[in-house]
C-alpha cells in the first residue's frame, strides 16, 4: 500500500512490464474483464480466450502480459492488497489514544465489509486465493504485515509486559477477520450483519483487555 513502506509486488505476476500508457490501459482492461467474469461465472469457468474476447483484443495480447490465468489472479490479488492497505492506513492514521484505537477496530472492519458487499466478485477471488498454496502463503504474510502495522500504531498504549501477547492476538484477529468476512458474504445479508456485529464485539473485548486492562462488563 502506498505510504506503508512495503512493495506488494503488483508487477511480479506480469510476463512483460508495461512502459507505455496504452500497455497499462490494456492490462487494466484485462483485469477489469477478468474480475467481472469471476463474479459472473466463478474462477474455474473463466478462460483466457474469453478474457481476451471481452477485453477487446486477440488472445495473444493477453498472453503477452500474463502467462496463464493464475498470473491474472495473482495480480488481482496484488490490487486487492493495495486496496486493503489503504483502508488500514486511513483507519490508523489518526490514532492518538487507546479510545481511538478501539474505535479504529470497528471502523476498519466496517469499511472493509461494506467494500466487499458492494463488490461480490471479490468473494470468488478470495476463495481462489485460499485454494492456491502460493497465494495462500502470501496472504498469511500479508495478514502479518497488516497486523504489525496496527501494532506499531498502538503499542504505546499497551503495558510493556503485555506487548508480545498483544502482537500475537492482533495477528490472530486479523486472520479471523478475513475468515469472518468470507463467511458473512456466503450467508444472507441479514445473517451476515449479525456475524459481523458479533465478531466486532469479540475484537473490541480483546482490545479492551489490552488497552484498559479488563474485559467489557457486557458484550
Amino acid at each position: 500500500m502506498p505510504g506503508l513502506g512495503h512493495d506488494s509486488g503488483s508487477s511480479s505476476s506480469l510476463r512483460r512490464v508495461p512502459k507505455q500508457g496504452r500497455s497499462r490501459d490494456r492490462i487494466d482492461e484485462i483485469l477489469k474483464v477478468s474480475m467481472h467474469l469471476i463474479g459472473e461465472k466463478g474462477i474455474d469457468a473463466v478462460t483466457m480466450k474469453e478474457i481476451a474476447a471481452l477485453s477487446g483484443g486477440p488472445i495473444a495480447s493477453v498472453y503477452q502480459y500474463f502467462p496463464n490465468k493464475s498470473a491474472i489472479i495473482a495480480m488481482l490479488y496484488d490490487r486487492y492488497v493495495e486496496q486493503t492497505r489503504v483502508i488500514i492506513s486511513k483507519s490508523i492514521s489518526n490514532i492518538a489514544s487507546a479510545a481511538d484505537a478501539l474505535d479504529a477496530t470497528d471502523t476498519m472492519f466496517d469499511v472493509y465489509y461494506n467494500n466487499l458487499r458492494q463488490n461480490p466478485s471479490t468473494q470468488d477471488l478470495l476463495n481462489a486465493i485460499q485454494a492456491d498454496k502460493n497465494l495462500a502463503d502470501r496472504d498469511i504474510e500479508e495478514t502479518r504485515y497488516q497486523s504489525d502495522n496496527f501494532y506499531d500504531a498502538t503499542e504505546q498504549f499497551i503495558p510493556e509486559q503485555m506487548r508480545d501477547a498483544y502482537r500475537r492476538t492482533l495477528f490472530l484477529m486479523f486472520h479471523m477477520a478475513s475468515a469472518t468476512l468470507r463467511l458473512a458474504l456466503m450467508v444472507s445479508e441479514k445473517e451476515g450483519e449479525v456475524l459481523v456485529s458479533q465478531f466486532k464485539a469479540v475484537v473490541r473485548a480483546q482490545a479492551s483487555y489490552y488497552f484498559e486492562g479488563k474485559f467489557p462488563a457486557s458484550m
